[in-house]
């Protein structure tokens, strides 16, 4: 099973914490007295080296973060730690290099008008305490997010078998419930009688439906194409049941190597089954189809005028057994018009 390592904070440009100011300045201070501690006693050489280790350590640090969040994607800490901490180490050296060339130019060529020759003496200099701190930094900084989402995700296990647990149950109670089986028996009484073609017909999408319930419910993850074989089953049962008045579109052409949580989409249509109103006048129209590594699941919004008894439980589980596969979102969204679910795609080997 491919391990997840959760990153909370997503990236973004301008939000900028105290420790962007203080560890830049952390580390300037410490250089300037380890290489010249009179320039404490000069307020006009403190602020260039404030100005100076500010520069660089924001724009070095900013840039850390993101190229963190890239290489995380491909290489997780979780599961490479040696690798990923000296990808980390060459990738940061040479971003951090790239900046100190540009800051030092602006700052001593252009700013203090230095010689070229006396630019890459600076730079030389500067470049010698730039690998120090940057393997220090990346090892600390590291190994402390390391050892937190190690913890983490040892609890976030822990609830998963919980989740795991609450997620089969909801899902054989939400499937096989006495009103599920009443509607689709007192359904198939009724085509038995007029129409003993359908009525065969009807009987095996029930005993595909409730297979496939049986041989899922002990799986985590399942390929896309046998939940669609599930929906082709279901929306089979609805026509017979409902005609004209249900309809349900699956508009899902390549399903090699996806794969989507057990049950997900079939929970999702007899979600939008049991609150909405469905009838001749008005239709209830559901559509399944694939958008930027979703599949997303559409239905009118037409809600029942009674009060349905529902806790949201199966969505949530749905929501939480997500979780564990990836850092993308089950995205709920609710218009005037629709009401949509998306559920990312998910691309793993078990």
């Amino acid at each position: 099973m491919q391990l997840y390592w959760e990153n909370k904070n997503k990236f973004s440009l301008f939000h900028l914490t105290v420790w962007h100011f203080v560890f830049p300045l952390l580390i300037g201070y410490t250089i300037t007295l380890i290489t010249f501690p009179l320039a404490f006693l000069s307020i006009s050489t403190l602020v260039f080296v404030t100005f100076y280790s500010l520069s660089i350590g924001v724009i070095s640090m900013k840039i850390y973060e993101f190229t963190e969040g890239q290489i995380e994607k491909y290489i997780p800490w979780l599961e490479l730690p040696i690798q990923r901490f000296f990808i980390s180490i060459i990738i940061e050296i040479i971003v951090g290099f790239i900046v100190l060339i540009a800051i030092n130019y602006l700052f001593f060529m252009l700013i203090k008008g230095q010689r070229i020759d006396e630019f890459l003496n600076t730079t030389y200099n500067a470049l010698k305490y730039l690998l120090v701190s940057t393997v220090g930094s990346i090892l600390i900084i590291n190994l402390i997010s390391f050892f937190k989402n190690w913890r983490q995700l040892t609890l976030n296990e822990e609830i998963l078998k919980r989740e795991i647990l609450v997620a089969q149950y909801e899902s054989l109670k939400n499937q096989i419930n006495p009103h599920f089986l009443f509607n689709n028996l007192t359904a198939l009484t009724s085509l038995v009688r007029t129409d003993q073609d359908k009525a065969v017909m009807f009987i095996q999408e029930l005993a595909n439906t409730f297979r496939y319930i049986l041989e899922s419910r002990e799986c985590e993850v399942i390929e896309l194409f046998k939940e669609c074989n599930l929906i082709e089953s279901i929306s089979h049962i609805y026509q017979l049941r409902h005609t004209d008045s249900l309809r349900i579109g699956l508009n899902i052409s390549n399903t090699h190597n996806k794969y989507i949580i057990p049950m997900a989409l079939q929970m999702l249509v007899e979600n939008a089954v049991k609150h909405n109103v469905i009838s001749a006048s008005k239709p209830l129209i559901i559509d399944i189809f694939e958008e930027d590594d979703y599949v997303v699941v559409r239905n009118n919004y037409q809600p029942k005028t009674s009060k349905i008894l529902s806790n949201g439980v199966g969505i949530k589980n749905i929501q939480m057994r997500y979780r564990y596969h990836t850092s993308q979102l089950v995205i709920i969204e609710k218009t005037a018009n629709f009401f949509i679910v998306k559920l990312p795609i998910l691309r793993v080997k078990v």
